[in-house]
């Protein structure tokens, strides 16, 4: 997970694409929107027996989408889940050998790693992982106070023609 270097977007899978000569770190949104040529895809590790020759594609490179996201409302599902079990958040930080201050950050909205929702799902036996929706447009929330990102550069370029 890593910072689209074209929109600014936090804790996302980002993929090398380029634009106009330069290679940048962006999100499925920004590439999809802007047509950019990935030039690193997104492939989730298999085992080398089960690897074959499907993923290679011939004609216009489309970009893989991740098969499973987190869920949009995952903070309310591990708060739910956990009370129903009757733990603390201590406990199942814990139980799941992690800090309470992690559980604290996941319960109030922040985006947990795959590995730490695969962890939380099996100890609160939740589903927190789901199918990826095809429609990738979701509202960002962006801190107002948040600087120009290239992004917004090519907005402005783009509507100052109009």
């Amino acid at each position: 997970m890593g910072t689209c270097e074209m929109c600014g977007t936090e804790r996302i899978t980002t993929l090398l694409a380029e634009v106009s000569g330069t290679k940048l770190r962006c999100c499925s949104k920004c590439i999809d929107s802007n047509n950019m040529l990935v030039l690193e895809r997104y492939m989730p590790k298999q085992p080398k027996a089960a690897q074959t020759q499907s993923n290679v594609r011939t004609g216009n490179i489309k970009m893989n989408r991740p098969e499973k996201e987190i869920a949009s409302d995952f903070h309310l599902r591990v708060r739910k889940a956990r009370v129903s079990k009757g733990l603390e958040q201590r406990e199942l930080a814990k139980r799941i050998n992690v800090r309470l201050n992690d559980i604290q950050k996941i319960e109030g909205g922040i985006v947990p790693s795959d590995s730490m929702a695969i962890k939380i799902e099996k100890a609160l036996g939740v589903i927190l992982l789901v199918e990826a929706e095809e429609d990738m447009e979701r509202s960002v929330n962006v801190p107002s106070g948040r600087g120009m990102t290239i992004g917004d550069a090519l907005d402005e370029f783009l509507n100052k023609d109009e």
